[in-house]
């Protein structure tokens, strides 16, 4: 079906949660084997030490919202040899998350060694995972040890370093300041300012991507409560 030399199979083990997406049907379709059985890291697992977290965008922003998306990318991170974290769908921005804290985000999980994929759809998802399977299958897979390694920055970090001109170093210090994501939000621009690193030309930047209409003073946005959620965990 596929023109693969003869013996070359898809091998792909489906967690459970995704029987009610039409990934693993496609896969079939493809000629993959497929088996679904739970999971403890990830939503595909494919021979050799591969395991693909799949996000819709929008669970991917309703994630970094409640905070599971940093849980879920350590779990494929430890646990496989080569992590992957799928995003599906054509707008990245079709979420509440401002577009800065989004792409911060991911740039964040690669960072974690976490390699990131976009794809359009289910059927194209499944284009993918059955071509990572069957270039695996070529390989001869074997297993080799999870990584394990550095420890994760702190969400907080990723969602203030998603702003223009601030970086991981300043987000830690406004983070250890003024003790957590909210704190920061609680603080307002002024009380930013007077942070060493920040200055009122950065603390204009972390107004106008947190705060509503960028103004001192003013009340958090619905992408700044969201990202105090997730940093909250």
């Amino acid at each position: 079906m596929d023109g693969e030399p003869s013996g070359a199979i898809a091998v792909v083990v489906a967690d459970i949660f995704e029987r009610g997406s039409a990934v693993p049907d496609v896969l079939l379709h493809l000629g993959a084997r497929v088996t679904v059985e739970p999971l403890a890291a990830g939503d595909y697992r494919v021979p050799g030490g591969v395991l693909i977290e799949r996000k819709t965008v929008a669970d991917l922003h309703g994630s970094l919202a409640r905070g599971r998306l940093w849980a879920q990318v350590g779990r494929i991170r430890d646990a496989a040899s080569f992590p992957l974290l799928l995003v599906e769908g054509d707008d990245l921005d079709a979420g509440p998350r401002h577009p800065n804290a989004i792409r911060g985000a991911l740039l964040a999980v690669a960072d974690l060694g976490v390699a990131i994929l976009r794809t359009r759809d289910p059927a194209d998802s499944a284009l993918w995972i059955h071509r990572l399977a069957l270039r695996q299958a070529r390989r001869g897979t074997r297993p080799e040890p999870s990584r394990g390694g550095a420890q994760m920055a702190p969400p907080g970090v990723s969602v203030l370093a998603a702003v223009p001109g601030i970086s991981d170093r300043t987000a830690r210090t406004l983070l250890e300041r003024f003790g957590s994501v909210g704190g920061v939000l609680s603080a307002g621009p002024e009380r930013w300012a007077e942070v060493a690193g920040i200055g009122t030309v950065r603390a204009h930047a972390l107004a106008a991507a947190l705060l509503n209409g960028g103004e001192a003073g003013g009340e958090p946005g619905p992408h700044a409560c969201a990202a105090a959620q997730a940093a909250a965990g």
